[in-house]
């Protein structure tokens, strides 16, 4: 029996519960140690019929084994029409799970909300949702962390032409250079054009602006007919119409990835909106007039809410009190 015979019977056992824990193990490992490998076990997975597997959890299985191997045998395809195949052959299955490439990291989701046709360009997207983080690896070998309670997208033909992304939300980004090939993330606000750099972008839609800071190499902000360069250590804020350029500690708007809330003169409005998101929680401001209190401050995710909360108002002429698992509210003290 030659190799390839051998991994197709091994590949069978598995979808029919026949393979011990180790040789789980050893099927994981060979998979992960060639792209071929994965390509070959997909492949063997499409002529087999579900009706005919005698594991009860067969396709429970095959989704968990899937969401931790399918994005990276897809970020290794560069062919349009090889990317539509991949596609077509889970269109209707409504979302692939992807277990997240940083240990503590969430889940995302890239979800597919009909069958497309072969012609058509079809949009991965990855959401997280609030007191999550997500880090991804985009098709061109770049890294993305995505921040609670956000969403970013980028079509089929990502690595054909123009690498384009939509962010609503915030996002760090280490981007591969690829000559002739220019990345370009889009916000409701304004487009940001990169070659090879590292930069943060906030673009929530509930801020009352969207701030892009360039830790280094070179990016470009791009709104109409407007092209506004920004150098390293420069943080761009776009609110009311009007784009500003400072200088800044960029680093400072990039630690959320690292777990470390680091704020510089915030307001406790948008203090308490990122509180939200990052430990998923609701916290109403009772008093109005607090939420025109600036604030700056450093503290650690690994930190509880209750210890957050007990050091504003250790720092803070407020209280809180909880109402509900999951619900704070917030009043002046008097």
């Amino acid at each position: 029996m030659d190799t390839n015979d051998s991994m197709e019977k091994i590949i069978r056992d598995y979808f029919n519960g026949q393979l011990t824990d180790g040789e789980e193990v050893n099927l994981m490992e060979w998979m992960k140690a060639d792209e071929a490998n994965k390509a070959f076990f997909f492949r063997i997975k499409e002529t087999l019929c579900t009706e005919d597997m005698k594991h009860p959890l067969l396709q429970s299985s095959y989704n968990e084994l899937r969401g931790r191997l399918l994005l990276n045998w897809q970020f290794q395809t560069q062919a349009l029409d090889r990317v539509r195949r991949f596609k077509l052959s889970f269109s209707k299955i409504a979302a692939m799970l992807v277990v997240a490439l940083m240990t503590g990291f969430s889940v995302a989701y890239f979800l597919v909300g009909r069958d497309v046709p072969q012609n058509e360009i079809v949009w991965f997207e990855t959401i997280v949702p609030r007191g999550e983080k997500s880090q991804l690896l985009l098709p061109d070998g770049s890294k993305v962390w995505v921040n609670s309670e956000s969403r970013l997208s980028y079509p089929s033909d990502f690595m054909n032409g123009d690498r384009k992304l939509k962010l609503t939300g915030e996002a760090y980004f280490e981007v591969t250079k690829l000559q002739g090939a220019p990345l370009t993330v889009e916000t409701k606000d304004y487009s940001v054009r990169v070659i090879g750099t590292k930069f943060n972008v906030m673009a929530y839609p509930d801020f009352n602006r969207t701030e892009t800071s360039l830790v280094e190499g070179k990016i470009e902000i791009q709104k109409g007919e407007q092209v506004i360069p920004v150098a390293p250590g420069q943080i761009l804020t776009y609110a009311e119409n009007q784009f500003k350029i400072k200088e800044g500690n960029t680093k400072l708007t990039t630690q959320w990835k690292n777990d470390v809330f680091d704020f510089d003169k915030i307001t406790f409005k948008e203090l308490v909106v990122r509180l939200e998101r990052w430990y998923d929680v609701d916290i109403e401001i009772k008093n109005p007039k607090l939420n025109e209190i600036i604030y700056s401050g450093v503290f650690k995710n690994e930190e509880t809410i209750w210890q957050v909360l007990q050091t504003f108002e250790l720092t803070l002429p407020i209280r809180y009190e909880r109402v509900d698992f999951r619900k704070f509210i917030i009043v002046m003290k008097k």
